[in-house]
Formats: C-alpha cells, sequence, structure tokens
C-alpha cells in the first residue's frame, strides 16, 4: 500500500467512529471502526496502527455511554418509586442530568476523531488522551 493510501485508510478509520455512532448510538462507532481497520489492517503498520487506536477509543467512549445510561436507570427507576420524587423532579433531571453527559461523549467523538483524522491524513500516528488500551 503506498503512503497517500495509508493516510487515506487512516483517516477513514478514524472517521468511523463518528458515522457509525451517528447510525448506531452506543455500538455504530465501534462497528465502523471494525469493519474499517479489519479491511486494511494487514496491508499496512500505520492503518493497523491507527485502528488499533481508534476501536480503542471506540470502545471507551461506548463503555462510557453504557455506564452513563445504567446508572441514570438505576437512579430514576430507584426514585420513581417514591411519590416525593415522582412529583418534584419532573422532567429537569432527565433532561440536564444524566442525559446531557451523552452529549459530552459525543462531543469527545466528535472532537477527538477529527483531530486524529487530520493528523492520520498528514501522516502522524496519533494517540487518543482518554482510551483504555484493550486491544494491542
Amino acid at each position: 500500500m503506498n503512503q497517500k493510501d495509508e493516510r487515506t485508510w487512516g483517516l477513514l478509520v478514524h472517521l468511523g467512529g463518528i458515522i457509525g455512532m451517528a447510525i448506531l448510538p452506543t455500538v455504530g462507532n465501534i462497528i465502523g471502526v471494525l469493519v474499517l481497520w479489519l479491511i486494511k489492517r494487514n496491508e499496512s503498520k500505520f492503518v493497523d496502527n491507527q485502528g488499533k487506536e481508534a476501536i480503542n477509543f471506540q470502545i471507551t467512549l461506548s463503555l462510557a455511554a453504557v455506564a452513563i445510561n445504567l446508572v441514570n436507570n438505576i437512579i430514576t427507576g430507584f426514585w420513581s418509586l417514591t411519590n416525593f420524587w415522582r412529583h418534584t423532579r419532573g422532567d429537569f433531571y432527565n433532561v440536564w442530568g444524566w442525559t446531557s453527559l451523552i452529549g459530552v461523549i459525543w462531543l469527545l467523538n466528535v472532537i477527538f476523531s477529527i483531530i486524529a483524522a487530520v493528523k492520520a491524513n498528514n501522516g502522524e500516528s496519533y494517540k487518543y488522551p482518554i482510551s483504555l488500551r484493550l486491544v494491542k
């Protein structure tokens, strides 16, 4: 694979997370990156490296989203059992509470994936600052 193709596939692997998350929240970002990475990982060390970085970042974001949703559901379920909470909390909790954290995850995905895509397009390896290193 020539250098231009490596950079293009590196860019696509990083953008696969944004595209996947837009199509299928929570796991689409993983699927998008995984498919692109698996297609070209054996043809280029650069694409393999950037694919691992991207998949680790997307797994980290998905785990955070699942944890936020789980905590939100537990708290909402617990507090909805009491009449006091049901009458005082309204929709403020759901709109501005835990749900807004999912927006932060989406925003982090967009920001860091675009930074990584630009770096990959320039031929530079990128390491995400917040990422569990699960795929080595």
